[in-house]
């Protein structure tokens, strides 16, 4: 659905990330047609994490430069359109979150960088929209530990 990238020697850095475009410009294209934000900007980031992260090696630098790349284009699609930077913050944090959980095992280990990167962007978004993702992020990190416990036992 999302054309995603590698250039020459594996490198994600171009003028712009292919990530923060495609989801800027899908939640523009999401707010003009109607439909529901938060759900709509969750599935856009997830696919758009998943895929930059999908068929390389996962690293934590990789997880990290497509969860701020996500969440910045979400927050700028957001700008762009008009829209509650809020709700697309904490859909974009989910989408995120569950993105690199999809890219595979080695990922879900980087889901709490991925999870800290997305609050670092966040903070453009504004004091409530940090709170929000916070909260997101809280609860992920919960989970996570769960996780981690119950593989321990």
């Amino acid at each position: 659905m999302y054309e995603l990238f590698i250039t020459k020697g594996g490198n994600m850095e171009e003028k712009e990330s292919e990530v923060t475009k495609a989801v800027r410009e899908a939640v523009v294209k999401a707010v003009e047609k109607g439909e529901d934000i938060k759900e709509k900007i969750g599935e856009i980031t997830r696919d758009a994490v998943k895929n930059a992260l999908e068929g390389a090696e996962v690293t934590r630098e990789k997880v990290e430069s497509a969860a701020k790349d996500a969440m910045k284009g979400a927050i700028e699609g957001a700008r762009k359109a008009e829209v509650e930077a809020v709700e697309v913050t904490k859909g974009a944090a989910e989408g995120i979150i569950e993105g690199t959980k999809q890219a595979g095992a080695k990922a879900a280990d980087l889901a709490e960088h991925a999870a800290e990167a997305a609050l670092d962007s966040a903070k453009e978004a504004g004091d409530k929209a940090v709170e929000v993702v916070k909260g997101v992020v809280k609860g992920f990190l919960e989970a996570v530990k769960e996780v981690l416990e119950k593989k321990e036992e």
